[in-house]
């Protein structure tokens, strides 16, 4: 098994998963980085730039909250909300990295999705890091009118939400495989017993 893995990491592209996992999360930082610097520097706060009406457009707020705008101190006053995003994306991260570690060498999807989350939490906590007293730059809006629309939401959004959508399918897909493995299992014991049994009358 350690023979085949360490072949198919030569010959799959991208195999090697610390590459793919560095290469995402540079990529995947730097371009949150940037719309992000583009969205303060060519937007005004809270003054709408349609993109395609009030389906899709830009603008500028600052969400001192978690993923699309939610707030815990809503719940709860006088939640510490910076110390609590330390330590949970600290402690992600590291979770991340344990098990992208493990993850079988051929699971493409698995690996890409874990590397799509990493640069969304860390491109999030870089906001609250570099400016805390504004929080994390938001900037896409999409809806179905002025009133009606998805939370505001940036690059490091969409980077979590997508690497959690394959995730899900690749559990689902998993779940799956596993119900499937000892059907097959059971015809294949039935097809040599109905071999052996075929050779045997041949015999007599």
């Amino acid at each position: 098994m350690g023979e085949k893995e360490s072949y198919m990491e030569k010959k799959l592209p991208f195999s090697n998963k610390w590459v793919l996992l560095i290469v995402i999360t540079i990529v995947g930082f730097l371009a949150d980085w940037y719309t992000k610097y583009l969205a303060e520097t060519m937007l005004r706060m809270g003054k709408p730039v349609e993109v395609i009406g009030d389906y899709l457009q830009f603008i500028l707020v600052y969400n001192k909250g978690m993923l699309f705008g939610f707030d815990p101190r809503s719940i709860f006053p006088g939640f510490p909300l910076h110390l609590f995003f330390f330590i949970f994306s600290t402690i992600a991260v590291i979770v991340l990295l344990i098990y992208y570690h493990h993850i079988r060498v051929n699971d493409l999807p698995m690996r890409f999705g874990l590397a799509l989350i990493l640069p969304g939490a860390i491109g999030n906590l870089w906001d609250r890091i570099i400016h805390p007293q504004k929080g994390v730059v938001d900037f896409i809006k999409m809806g179905i009118s002025e009133d009606v629309y998805w939370p505001i939401y940036n690059f490091a959004d969409i980077y979590v939400s997508v690497g959690v959508g394959i995730l899900l399918f690749c559990f689902i897909r998993d779940e799956v495989q596993s119900k499937k493995e000892p059907e097959s299992f059971v015809e294949e014991k039935g097809k040599e017993r109905g071999m052996i049994m075929d050779e045997n009358n041949r015999q007599q």
